[in-house]
């Protein structure tokens, strides 16, 4: 009997110390969307719009507060954890299908989210024209942020093309749209601490990465970790694992490297 309590007491003392560990590493999931539409038969990076708004009841329904990247970087700076469960919102490169289909979900629940335009990809094809661009800008849910004037990986350019690149699509996209552009996006993640120092420098209050390593302060706002959301979240269950907060400690350690 004796023996059966101490058991039950290391086993106790076990889970608090794990509640404990896990409440330290705990970070707020932030988002990373492609493509919403109905190609995901040709790309990892296409999330159907049904599934899409699957995602966003789920969040809805298991009560996640809906972040602001403002929000966020504040928590960040401060080191603060969120009160209950939350989540932020991004998508990369402006495609149409963002406009299409993800703002009327976005819309129908107010839900806040950032997207970052690549400049010069604006008009093309299956990309957001300027109309549809500032329609989201002038929105009260919709940040834009910066991706560039060309998406070309910053790590592999000369350093005075770099600055051209951070500087001049957030003059452009501030002049279309007549307010502050606050966000960066490195293309393909790629970024050094040159890069983040000139992302600094040019105005921006932080910056989104995807997945910088575990060598990256978890609290640094020009180096923000992301989790790219693809067809694996499908499974509301992957989904659940990516959502959870602790998505991110485990990838740095290479145990979700396949979601």
């Amino acid at each position: 009997m004796k023996r059966k309590k101490v058991l039950i007491s290391l086993l106790v003392a076990a889970v608090v110390v794990c509640a404990v560990c896990l409440h330290n590493v705990y970070t707020v999931p932030v988002l990373m969307y492609h493509h919403i539409g109905n190609g995901a038969d040709k790309s990892r990076l296409v999330v159907s719009p049904e599934s899409f708004e699957r995602q966003m009841r789920f969040l809805t329904y298991f009560g996640y507060r809906f972040l602001t990247l403002d929000e966020y970087v504040a928590m960040l700076k401060e080191n603060k954890k969120p009160r209950g469960r939350a989540v932020v919102i991004t998508f990369d490169d402006g495609y149409e299908d963002n406009y299409l289909y993800a703002y009327p979900v976005l819309l129908k629940q107010s839900i806040p989210a950032t997207i970052f335009i690549v400049v010069d990809w604006i008009g093309q094809k299956d990309i957001m024209e300027w109309k549809q661009v500032k329609e989201l800008s002038d929105s009260s849910l919709i940040e834009i942020g910066s991706h560039t004037m060309s998406h070309r990986e910053l790590t592999k350019i000369p350093k005075p093309q770099v600055i051209s690149e951070l500087r001049q699509s957030k003059e452009i996209l501030e002049s279309k749209l007549k307010k502050e552009v606050r966000y960066f996006c490195y293309p393909c993640g790629m970024f050094d601490l040159f890069i983040k120092e000139m992302v600094n420098f040019s105005g921006y209050r932080g910056a989104c990465a995807t997945h910088p390593g575990k060598i990256t302060a978890l609290n640094d706002e020009f180096a923000m970790r992301r989790i790219r959301i693809s067809r694996s979240a499908d499974n509301l269950f992957v989904f659940w694992a990516q959502v959870s907060g602790y998505y991110t400690f485990f990838r740095d350690r290479r145990l979700f490297d396949s979601l």
